[in-house]
This record gives structure tokens, C-alpha cells and sequence, in this order.
């Protein structure tokens, strides 16, 4: 049975992310993990040396996320499929070290996030939180859904790629199965900020298409844009339901999150985002 993690704040925006998630599995088989965490600091569960004051500030926070979780759990069994079941996991980590022990102890297919934090605030697009996950988590998917987002099957996912590395059927293995699942036309879209491609770039594009032959596919280019500009006319023209990105160690931080222009593209285009993360094979 497919596995999908729903790390949750307990907010609006995660919450609308878990429905999109029962959506979009709707018709699957899929046990969603329910999970929060949150951190009572100078207390490690391991230590035998903390003080009791500790251990019941501890626990407190352990009965309270539970009863909040299951409470959450409670709301998304009201719509959710018949073939789908819930589990739910409390953990006093930081965000990103919870996930990663999920990871290490399941063998899960996604995870999907709101792109707000608690706050909500508008200027925030993308929450610190949501941040560290697509940047640091490496060995699975990431899907962040804009809030208030509500699931349509998936018509067409844009991928964009800048053919500066090879890609391995390894990295495009999820998205390739997303694609078939929904029977999506995959459109790859590379942005020239300075215009054409070099001999190294149109020798990994040649490769990309073999690699894509078993989906319907097609090769979209805008020169002199930046990144940010180039992806956010092309959903909007297209109506695309989708924007995925490859990321290479260091690069989808520097080059897109990090660009105000990009922070826009999610807050107007309200499309949800998918992160793969290259194979280090791949990206050495």
C-alpha cells in the first residue's frame, strides 16, 4: 500500500493541503501518515539525565499534539476514500528531523505540504518551514499546494529544466508514473535568460526525450525571461495544473526561491509545486 506523509501545523493552510492529498489519491489504495512536530528544547527523549519538570513538559506536549492529530485525522475521514486509512505520528524533532525519521522508517511515496506556514500572511509565500523541506529532504518527493487550493486531475505538468545535467530514470521515476497515473501531458520548459543552448545542453535534451517516450510529451523554450517571469507566463497561458523541478544540490534555493519574482509565481499562479531531487550520481 502507497504511503503519503502529511506533516501538519495544525493550521487552515496544512489541513486544505491534506484534503488536496485525499483528492488526488482518491481512487488508491494509500495509508496517510498524519504527522507533527514540534520541540520541547533541553529534553532528549534518549537522556536519562533531564530533570522530571522536563520530562512532564515533555509528555504534555506529546498528549496535546496526539489529541490535535487525531482531531485532524477525524475531519479528513469525512471525505476521504474508501480504500483509505490514517496513522498518526507526534515527534519531538524539528520539522525537518521528524520527516526524516519517517523516512527512515517508512517507505513513503510523497509528502505534501501547505506553502504557508501557521502565519498565513500573504507576503510569506512560502514558509521557512516548507523552505527547509523541499530544500533538505533529498530521498522523496515533495508537493507544496498554494492554500485554499483545491484538487483538479492533473491535464498537464510543466517541468522546468535547464538540460545543464543528464537525468536518470531514477529521477524521473515519480514523475513519470504521476503523469500515466493521471494521463497528463508532460511539457518541458526551459528558460534561456541569455538566449539558446549549448552542445552539452541539447545532447541531455536529445537524452531527456528518449527517457520520456513512454508519456505524451513536449519541448517548450523562452529566451532573454528570467526563470521566474519565463515559468509564470507559461502556466498562466497554459493553464497548467503543475510546475516540477529536478533539483540539484544548492541550485533550487540560489536560483528560483531565493528570486522574488519566483515568490510571486506561487502566490498568483496558485499552481502547487513538485520537487524531485537528482540522484547524486547524476548531479556529481
Amino acid at each position: 500500500m502507497k504511503k503519503v506523509l502529511l506533516p501538519t501545523d495544525f493550521s487552515a493552510n496544512s489541513l486544505n493541503a491534506a484534503r488536496y492529498a485525499l483528492d488526488m489519491y482518491l481512487e488508491e489504495k494509500v495509508d496517510f501518515i498524519v504527522m507533527h512536530a514540534y520541540k520541547v528544547f533541553d529534553y532528549h527523549e534518549k537522556s536519562q539525565l533531564s530533570a522530571t519538570p522536563g520530562k512532564t513538559l515533555l509528555e504534555k506536549n506529546r498528549q496535546d499534539a496526539n489529541t490535535k492529530i487525531n482531531k485532524v485525522v477525524e475531519e479528513l475521514k469525512i471525505t476521504a476514500g474508501k480504500d483509505h486509512s490514517f496513522e498518526i505520528a507526534a515527534h519531538n524533532l524539528l520539522l525537518t528531523d521528524a520527516i526524516l525519521k519517517e523516512l527512515r522508517k517508512r517507505k513513503i511515496e510523497l509528502i505534501i505540504i501547505g506553502s504557508q506556514g501557521h502565519t498565513g500572511a500573504k507576503e510569506v509565500i512560502y514558509g521557512t518551514n516548507t523552505l527547509n523541506i523541499m530544500e533538505e529532504i533529498e530521498n522523496c518527493p515533495v508537493l507544496s499546494v498554494p492554500s485554499n487550493m483545491v484538487f483538479q486531475p492533473l491535464n498537464e505538468i510543466v517541468l522546468a529544466n535547464s538540460f545543464k545535467a543528464e537525468l536518470t530514470p531514477g529521477d524521473l521515476h515519480f514523475l513519470i508514473s504521476l503523469t500515466q497515473k493521471f494521463e497528463a501531458a508532460l511539457r518541458i520548459l526551459h528558460i534561456a535568460e541569455e538566449g539558446g543552448l549549448n552542445e552539452s545542453q541539447h545532447h541531455n535534451r536529445k537524452l531527456l526525450g528518449k527517457k520520456l517516450a513512454e508519456v505524451r510529451h513536449s519541448f517548450h523554450s523562452l529566451e532573454y525571461l528570467s526563470v521566474a517571469l519565463g515559468i509564470y507566463s507559461f502556466v498562466e497561458s497554459r493553464g497548467s495544473n503543475l510546475v516540477a523541478f529536478i533539483n540539484k544540490k544548492h541550485t533550487f534555493l540560489e536560483n528560483l526561491l531565493l528570486n522574488p519574482l519566483y515568490k510571486n509565481l506561487a502566490h498568483f499562479s496558485k499552481v502547487p509545486v513538485l520537487v524531485l531531487h537528482q540522484s547524486q550520481e547524476a548531479a556529481d
